[in-house]
């Protein structure tokens, strides 16, 4: 349609996630499970093989080695809303709480010695799988039969976004360099598939002739094909005085999606859909050190682009068939405007025994979505992040079993003046709604690994 939807409502999207387990945005914040267990301190350990979706330069520290991991994650999202009245400031919706979902989460990989300094991988990891949903939504819509009058109406609200990618790896190990000084280079292929899914049935948009403020009531969907993005990972890995001191370097490139499918108007007008979203880049640091046997202490620090890859994201289409006049073509921008990101973590393990190691951790990154960008199905609102984890190694230095929890509690965004939610459908002009969204996630993993 010719004319631009404006979103007076919850928009679309639950995660593209954030990936992803408790997320710095929708990055995860650990993708093995050992790393978990630690917060997320990864760049100067990288001992997994999802070291090829952190620091592919860590590939080196093992000759032959294959993981699984299995991570749970449990978002809780709640949604308070208020609209302007006549009489004053009315609410909603209060402390709406969305379905109840459990995403699967896998992480797998596989590394080698290949040839003098030379190691290879191929890892597959699930870089997103969110999403969400809200049934039963309270809003205000015009009636024909009664113009200028609002009447109350609910809608509901479903999204869901799946992002994955296979990461073949080439790293190489110079060794010996000083005494005690060893340095690698690694870098990782990401072939990215992504496809997503949204529903929308209480979207507004202002229609020829009405004047009156208030907007009939509409359902907005969109499902698409799979999306493919290709990016690159690159890692430096320095590991110093025989390894008690390890320095790990990593650039991440953006990735872009391109998603393409069928977008539905009121479930009868069909278009072709076109979305385009991104994965940001990155770049990461991080410093360990081993002061004693059995003890691992470390700490990263993590910049994320979210701002060049995620401001307004536009679903745009032509209609496949016969449409009323001025309905021909579809534009419904997204106004996110995230910001960058600088998110850090600390955490480290202890080796008890040599068949059995605790971990801890503590990630904090503050959110990237903004007051003038936030909204209820696209809440990567988390910031703190606790983790705990413990490994048993029945067979030492062969096979490993690890478990960890990673628990976010909830973190509250709510709109400003100039979200795209405050402004009658289409216009800069205030409307007088107001949103709260607050999340909060569980994740638990588990993994198993053999070194060969």
């Amino acid at each position: 349609m010719k004319r631009t939807i404006g979103t007076l409502v919850v928009l679309f999207l639950g995660t593209l996630t954030t990936g992803a387990a408790a997320t710095n945005g929708m990055n995860p914040v650990a993708s093995g499970v050992e790393a978990a267990g630690r917060g997320g301190v990864d760049q100067a350990i990288a001992t997994e093989t999802t070291a090829m979706n952190t620091n592919p330069a860590g590939i080196t520290q093992s000759p032959m080695r294959i993981d699984a991991t299995l991570s749970l994650l449990q978002p809780s999202l709640t949604l308070t809303d208020s609209a302007a009245m006549p009489s004053g400031t009315m609410t909603l919706d209060d402390g709406v709480k969305s379905q109840s979902k459990v995403f699967p989460l896998i992480n797998a990989g596989f590394t080698a010695h290949l040839w003098n300094g030379l190691y290879g991988g191929l890892g597959f990891a699930t870089q997103g799988g969110m999403g969400a949903e809200f049934r039963g939504l309270h809003t205000f819509v015009a009636d024909p039969t009664k113009p200028g009058v609002p009447t109350p109406s609910t809608y509901d609200t479903f999204s869901q976004v799946s992002y994955m990618k296979l990461t073949p790896t080439l790293a190489y190990r110079f060794e010996g360099l000083a005494k005690g000084f060893d340095l690698s280079f690694g870098a990782a292929l990401n072939l990215g598939m992504s496809n997503m899914e949204f529903r929308h049935s209480g979207m507004q948009f202002p229609e020829a002739g009405n004047t009156s403020g208030l907007y009939a009531q509409h359902s907005l969907a969109f499902k698409s094909d799979w999306a493919t993005g290709v990016a690159v990972r690159l890692g430096v890995l320095a590991e110093m005085f025989e390894k008690k001191l390890s320095v790990g370097l990593s650039y991440q490139s953006k990735a872009s999606l391109k998603y393409k499918g069928t977008a539905t108007v009121d479930g009868q007008l069909s278009y072709d859909g076109n979305m385009d979203f991104g994965w940001p880049q990155e770049i990461a640091g991080g410093v360990a050190v081993r002061p004693i046997p059995g003890l691992l202490l470390g700490a990263d620090l993590h910049w994320i682009g979210w701002s060049a890859a995620i401001d307004t994201v536009t679903l745009s289409g032509t209609a496949t068939g016969p449409a009323p006049a001025g309905y021909g073509t579809l534009t419904a921008p997204f106004q996110m405007h995230w910001r960058d990101q600088l998110a850090f973590a600390v955490g480290g393990e202890y080796e008890i025994i040599p068949s059995f190691a605790v971990r801890a951790g503590y990630n904090y990154g503050k959110s990237p979505v903004r007051s003038d960008g936030v909204n209820p199905l696209f809440p990567a609102v988390s910031e703190h992040h606790f983790a705990f984890g413990v490994g048993v190694r029945p067979i030492p230095k062969k096979l490993s079993f690890d478990v960890a929890m990673e628990i976010s509690p909830a973190n509250k965004v709510s709109t400003d003046a100039n979200n795209q939610l405050a402004h009658q459908p289409g216009t800069t002009t205030p409307n007088g709604y107001s949103v709260d969204v607050s999340m909060a996630q569980v994740t638990a993993h588990v993994g198993a690994s053999y070194r060969f």
